[in-house]
């Protein structure tokens, strides 16, 4: 029969690793929502518009 206290750690240990996997795909949409990132080229980069610079 498996410990109850080390499942609990287990469940503590994948409940921030999909926390901290939903936090960064919300903050990769933002970025890309508002403009600031670019993906389509393949590679992620922030840009600026001109009209910023």
């Amino acid at each position: 029969m498996a410990d109850r206290s080390a499942l609990g750690m287990i469940g503590l240990l994948f409940g921030a690793t999909t926390l901290f996997v939903m936090m960064m795909g919300a903050a990769v949409v933002a970025d890309h929502l508002s403009g600031k990132l670019h993906l389509e080229d393949g590679q992620a980069r922030i840009s600026q518009p001109l009209s910023e610079r």
